[in-house]
C-alpha cells in the first residue's frame, strides 16, 4: 500500500537517503543571503517544513535561535534525537500545519528548504503557505526557500532513478520514478524502499510525493499577494549563476514588504 509522504519508515531511513546532500553548503548560501540582503542582524530563523532538522540543527549551532514546524511527527522524532545536545533555547521543534500556523513573535527569517513550498500543490495552498511566511516576519524580515524551477523540470523530465544505501541494519534500495500533470504544474514522484539484511527483503514501503514546480514570474506573483517582494532568485549551488533549463533547483529569496 503506498502511504502519504514522511511516514515511519520512510522519516527514519530518511537522513541515511539524503547523506549526500550538503546541508553545511546550503547553510552558508543562506548566511550569505543574511549578509548581502538583511537590513539588521538576523538572530531569530522560522523554518517551515524542517524535516529532521539538518537546517535548524546546524543553524542553532552556528548562534541563530531556531523554531523548526514540521506536519509529520516521525520527522520530528529523527529531528529532536538528533538535537539533544542542544542548550535549551537555541532550538525548539513543533509539530504544526505551517498553513495555519500562528505563532506569537514574528522572525528575523524564515526558511522553506528542500522544496517544501512544492508540497503546496493548489494555489490556495501556495498562498497560505507564503501568508504564513509574511505573518511570521518582521518588517522588512528576509524569506529564503528553494523550488523545483518550472522550466527546468519541463525540459529534463522526471527521471527513474535507484539508489542504495549502506546502513547498520543493513541495505536499503530505494527506487523513485516520476510523472507530470503539466496543466496544474505538478509532478509526482513514487518511492519504493525496500530493506535487506543478510540478503533477504525484511521491509518494503511505498510513498508518493506530489510536488508543485514554479515559473519565476508566478512564484514572484505569489510572494506579492502574501507582502513579499521577491529579491533574488538564483541556481541553489551558486548565488551569482542564473536559473537556467538546467536548473532543477533554484534558491529564492524574499523580503516582507
Amino acid at each position: 500500500m503506498t502511504s502519504s509522504p514522511f511516514q515511519k519508515d520512510y522519516a527514519e531511513a530518511y537522513d541515511a537517503l539524503y547523506q549526500d546532500k550538503d546541508y553545511p553548503s546550503e547553510c552558508d548560501l543562506v548566511e550569505e543571503i543574511f549578509r548581502k540582503y538583511a537590513s539588521g542582524k538576523i538572530r531569530t530563523i522560522l523554518d517551515l517544513g524542517c524535516g529532521t532538522g539538518n537546517h535548524a540543527i546546524p543553524l542553532a549551532c552556528r548562534g541563530y535561535q531556531v523554531t523548526g514546524v514540521d506536519l509529520a511527527e516521525d520527522m520530528l522524532q529523527q529531528a529532536r534525537l538528533k538535537a539533544q545536545f542542544l542548550t535549551t533555547g537555541q532550538l525548539a521543534f513543533l509539530l504544526r500545519d505551517l498553513r495555519q500556523l500562528s505563532l506569537p513573535d514574528p522572525f528575523d527569517a524564515v526558511l522553506m528548504m528542500f522544496a517544501v513550498l512544492g508540497y503546496s500543490t493548489t494555489n490556495d495552498d501556495v498562498l497560505a503557505a507564503l501568508n504564513t511566511v509574511s505573518r511570521h516576519l518582521k518588517p522588512g524580515g528576509l524569506f529564503i526557500c528553494d523550488v523545483w524551477y518550472g522550466p527546468a523540470v519541463l525540459v529534463q523530465k522526471p527521471a527513474t532513478k535507484e539508489k542504495t544505501i549502506q546502513t547498520p541494519e543493513g541495505t536499503i534500495i530505494r527506487n523513485a520514478s516520476g510523472s507530470l500533470d503539466i496543466f496544474h504544474h505538478l509532478c509526482t514522484v513514487h518511492y519504493s524502499l525496500r530493506y535487506f539484511r543478510n540478503g533477504e527483503i525484511f521491509r518494503e514501503a511505498e510513498e508518493n510525493h506530489t510536488m508543485r514546480y514554479f515559473f519565476p514570474q508566478e512564484l514572484a506573483f505569489f510572494m506579492r499577494q502574501a507582502g513579499l517582494e521577491q529579491i533574488d532568485i538564483s541556481d541553489i549551488n551558486d548565488l551569482s549563476r542564473l536559473p537556467s533549463e538546467g536548473t532543477w533547483n533554484v534558491l529564492v529569496a524574499g523580503r516582507k514588504v
